[in-house]
């Protein structure tokens, strides 16, 4: 199955919210309130992949600081997906581009789960590599939730 590549994240008109008062850090903390979503980072120099709390959940995984453990991780993933994902890491290195997909991963019950994962190539200051989100997606029912401000013991 051939990649196809959307437009890039340039073309998109950039949301105006200076007139709604609300920081990064708090859609951030939105985003990531009701779902694992978790953040990451790979080097295309040493080839190591950094990630998030919510990343590691995501795929079961025990939680450092330091690289993921890739094959690991490639462990949890379907098997028909591995080399399509493998394959989107090389292109948007290659081509220096953006992209998303969604896999199946293993949920430790017998059975998958989806996954998003989002991400872009990035060569700045802070170096050449893939950034980019991971987060699950959930069942599509109308749910309400209030927030639990009852301080953790």
């Amino acid at each position: 199955m051939p990649l196809r590549f959307e437009q890039p994240i340039v073309d998109k008109i950039e949301q105006s919210r200076a007139h709604i008062g609300i920081t990064d850090a708090e859609i951030v903390q939105m985003l990531a309130a009701y779902r694992l979503f978790g953040f990451w980072r790979i080097d295309i120099e040493t080839g190591h992949f950094f990630a998030s709390e919510d990343v590691h959940a995501i795929f079961d995984l025990p939680y450092s600081n330091g690289p993921v453990n890739l094959a690991e991780l490639m462990s949890r993933i379907h098997e028909e997906d591995r080399s399509l994902i493998a394959e989107t890491f090389e292109q948007a290195s290659l081509h220096r581009v953006g992209f998303h997909f969604v896999y199946r991963v293993d949920n430790r019950l017998g059975g998958c789960k989806l996954v998003r994962s989002v991400g872009r190539f990035r060569d700045d200051e802070s170096g050449g590599g893939i950034v980019g989100v991971t987060y699950e997606f959930v069942e599509k029912l109308r749910i309400v939730g209030l927030e639990d401000n009852t301080p953790l013991r």
